[in-house]
């Protein structure tokens, strides 16, 4: 009752809005005065809301980015330890340069290279002691 009441004064009423800058006035009506206030309120609201999302938008979008890097580095990284158990070498070769192709900076980087260098020998070492 009270909103109905304001908008019906509100639209019936005969009062102006008088704004006074120095020597200047201007009068409008109150409902106009209204409407500009809130268009000019939706107006900041809508700016805020496209600067906020030009801001975060990217952001997010990397995290995601790496996030799925980071996600295939670690699947890369289960293949090369699964190549390397399995003495593997050349299947673990090639997933260890996918690894290092997602997470080359990753400390484990180092740990799997020897790895692959040790399985490599035991290979020679044992295919030469299978030829005696």
């Amino acid at each position: 009752m009270v909103g109905y009441a304001s908008l019906f004064y509100l639209f019936n009423g005969q009062e102006d809005l008088a704004i006074v800058l120095g020597l200047w006035q201007l009068e409008i009506p109150m409902v106009q005065a209204i409407i500009i206030i809130l268009s000019i309120l939706l107006m900041i609201t809508f700016i805020i809301y496209f600067i906020f999302k030009i801001i975060v938008y990217p952001r997010s979008f990397y995290s995601k980015y790496k996030t799925s890097r980071e996600q295939k580095g670690l699947h890369f990284l289960r293949q090369t330890l699964v190549a390397i158990t399995d003495g593997n070498t050349e299947e673990a070769t090639k997933s260890h340069k996918q690894f290092k192709k997602y997470l080359g900076k990753d400390p484990l980087n180092k740990i799997l290279q020897s790895q692959i260098k040790k399985s490599k020998e035991l290979k020679i070492v044992n295919v030469e002691k299978g030829s005696d």
